[in-house]
C-alpha cells in the first residue's frame, strides 16, 4: 500500500535494488514486476521494496551522472589528459551539454595518476555513452602518445650472502 500512495516509484522508473538495474514496468498489491536491461521479468515482493535500500535513478528526473575513471602514466601531460577528456565528452553523443562535463584529478596513485571524467547523460543512455567515451579514450590516448597505466612495482636486491648460490645440503 506504501508504494501505491507514497508512490516513491513509479511504473517507468529506472530503480537499482540488491544490484539488480531494472525498469518498473507494473505495481500490484503484494509485488512489482520490473524488467531488466537483459528482457528478464523479475517479480520483486513490494516488502523488499520497502525494507531494503532502492535507488531510483529516474525519480523526477531522467538525467543521471556517469563517471569515467582514467589511470595515466606519472610523468604524462596532465593538462593534455584534460583537454582531451573534456574535448571527448563534448563530441560524444548522447553527453548533455548541462550540467557541463568536468574532469577531476583524483589521486596520485601507486602506478597512475588518476582522473574522473563527469558526464551527465539520459538514462536510457547510462552504459552505451560510456563504453562509446572508453573506446574514444583508447584511441584518442595511443593517437597522443598518453600511457594508460597499469600496475607496476620497482624490486630492489640486497647483497645477498656468497653462499646463498650453494643448495642446501641434504641430511640423510
Amino acid at each position: 500500500l506504501i508504494l501505491l500512495f507514497e508512490r516513491p516509484i513509479q511504473v517507468g522508473d529506472f530503480i537499482e535494488v540488491n544490484g539488480l538495474w531494472a525498469e518498473v514496468k507494473k505495481i500490484n498489491v503484494r509485488a512489482t514486476v520490473v524488467q531488466t536491461f537483459d528482457n528478464a521479468a523479475v517479480i520483486i515482493p513490494n516488502s523488499e521494496l520497502i525494507s531494503q535500500q532502492v535507488t531510483n535513478w529516474s525519480f523526477k528526473d531522467l538525467r543521471m551522472r556517469r563517471n569515467v575513471d582514467v589511470g595515466v602514466a606519472y610523468g604524462s601531460d596532465i593538462d593534455l589528459v584534460q583537454k582531451t577528456l573534456l574535448d571527448i565528452a563534448a563530441e560524444t553523443t548522447d553527453v548533455l551539454k548541462y550540467p557541463r562535463p568536468d574532469v577531476i584529478f583524483m589521486d596520485h596513485a601507486d602506478s597512475a595518476l588518476i582522473f574522473r571524467l563527469r558526464i551527465w547523460t539520459h538514462v536510457d543512455n547510462f552504459w552505451s555513452v560510456t563504453s562509446a567515451i572508453r573506446f574514444e579514450l583508447d584511441r584518442r590516448f595511443r593517437a597522443l602518445g598518453i600511457e594508460i597505466a597499469f600496475p607496476q612495482r620497482d624490486l630492489h636486491l640486497k647483497t645477498v650472502p656468497n653462499d646463498w648460490r650453494q643448495p642446501p645440503s641434504r641430511a640423510d
